[in-house]
């Protein structure tokens, strides 16, 4: 069976190749460059060092970019935020909204007070707020048109499930603390619309270390767009006396030419979709689009506990998700995790405590012929229903992007080369597990290589038992 990647509980949590290579070009230099000389405010403000960073148009897109301001060698620290200039689930605790947000999730924290602090003259945040994008390019704040783009998407299934989720955020919140508390929540500064902005902006700023525990905002290190081939990353140091303190870096991941563009990987483990999501960002030179296959074993499953079991002795769980790229087969562990699925019959034998120690490694390479067959079988069905439900096929889509008439990095550009993206990763499965299913005896399964190993059975697949009892062996 096909599953969509959830990823809306995962919010509450944390705030979640194929393709050309990218070159990075030499930007011309420019007068003004809003945002990023708001944001550039906010460092001289707060005592931040910026000199090795200019502001550049960019040759290809004419946006303003951080450019090296000289050449910088590989593992120079670009710019450093202390994390005194973060914001936190702290700063939101020592605000004005602070007494009324201490039992929230950080990321709700975080979006609160983004909202408290907007069009403030008195901020100290009102820099970093206005530098802010007033309307997100995140599938969230899309049209029900341009959402039509992504008709059978897992992506569309995703947005669907935030907005949901969100939705039912704002009204519980609205409901127990907005309205009780409209001094502190004015309902001209706090409503739907805005709750959204807040909450996509948190969501598109967050990255690693910082995404998780702690989860943190940090204003000038989050300006760097997003390239595949980076050439910057953030790294989170020890500072102050006895190295209490923290402080967030931005480092040179190889040498970089003075004009040159600062890029960084917003998220290197994930797909084109999940980036387009999270980020409203896509790299159209070096992509990384792609399916998120979740397998999850049934409760059902009359072998359950012990299967599940050996999952949790190797680093997974009743629930699993592997990235799916064009061209690329199956990862080992996906197929460990489908044979388990399917392990029935005389296989059981494998669930023996005797094979506690090597089963996994059995699992990772074919285990019978029915068993092959019907993790093939499953597969098969399971890519052509998601097929099914694309609204366009791999052609038409690449004629679309072929003869030019998108607007690149417009929304339909964004939605066209994500679904392009899944239908094709789930087009290479598909093919990958037809032609194994047509081709089952080619493969050697745990008996053979069992009976080999003990020099029962020679490399050909011949048995040795003749010689066996011939030579007087037995």
């Amino acid at each position: 069976m096909m599953h969509s990647l959830q990823n809306r509980h995962a919010v509450s949590s944390r705030c979640m190749g194929v393709g050309r290579s990218h070159s990075l070009r030499v930007c011309r230099a420019v007068q003004t460059a809003d945002p990023l000389q708001v944001v550039l405010g906010w460092a001289g403000s707060n005592k931040i060092a910026t000199d090795k960073l200019a502001v550049a148009n960019d040759l290809a897109t004419d946006v303003p970019v951080f450019v090296a301001a000289k050449d910088l060698p590989a593992g120079d620290a670009i710019l450093q935020v202390p994390d005194s200039a973060w914001i936190t689930a702290d700063t939101a605790q020592k605000s004005a909204i602070g007494k009324y947000v201490g039992s929230l999730e950080p990321w709700l924290q975080l979006a609160l007070l983004l909202l408290a602090e907007k069009g403030q003259p008195g901020s100290s945040w009102s820099q970093y707020i206005s530098s802010l994008p007033s309307q997100p390019n995140s599938p969230l704040f899309w049209s029900d048109e341009e959402l039509q783009l992504l008709e059978g998407t897992q992506l569309l299934e995703s947005v669907l499930g935030y907005k949901q989720f969100f939705s039912e955020q704002y009204q519980q919140l609205n409901e127990e603390l907005f309205s009780p508390n409209r001094a502190a929540f004015p309902a001209d500064r706090v409503n739907r619309t805005s709750f959204s902005w807040a909450v996509a902006s948190v969501r598109s700023k967050l990255h690693a270390p910082l995404d998780a525990d702690p989860v943190a905002l940090v204003p000038l290190a989050d300006a760097l767009p997003h390239r595949r081939n980076a050439n910057a990353a953030w790294k989170l140091k020890s500072a102050g006396i006895f190295g209490k303190g923290k402080v967030l870096a931005v480092e040179a991941t190889r040498a970089v030419r003075k004009g040159e563009a600062l890029v960084m990987d917003y998220g290197p483990e994930k797909l084109d979709n999940a980036l387009l999501l999270d980020h409203a960002v896509l790299d159209p030179s070096s992509n990384k689009a792609g399916y998120s296959l979740t397998l999850t074993l049934p409760e059902d499953d009359r072998y359950y506990a012990d299967k599940l079991d050996i999952l949790e002795r190797n680093g997974l769980g009743g629930s699993a998700s592997f990235s799916l790229l064009r061209g690329e087969e199956p990862a080992p562990e996906m197929m460990g995790f489908l044979r388990l699925m399917q392990l029935s019959g005389s296989d059981c034998f494998l669930l023996e405590s005797i094979f506690e120690a090597e089963v996994w490694a059995y699992l990772c390479q074919p285990v019978s012929a029915p068993n092959e067959a019907a993790v093939c079988s499953a597969m098969i069905d399971g890519a052509r229903e998601a097929l099914s439900h694309y609204c366009s096929s791999i052609d038409e889509d690449l004629a679309l992007l072929r003869d030019g008439g998108l607007v690149p990095g417009s929304r339909q550009d964004m939605a066209v080369q994500v679904r392009l993206g899944e239908k094709e990763a789930l087009d290479s499965l598909l093919g990958f597990f037809e032609g194994r299913g047509a081709d089952l005896s080619a493969l050697e399964y745990y008996q053979e290589r069992r009976l080999k190993g003990l020099g029962l059975m020679d490399e050909e697949g011949k048995t040795t038992y003749d010689s066996f009892f011939k030579d007087g062996i037995a």
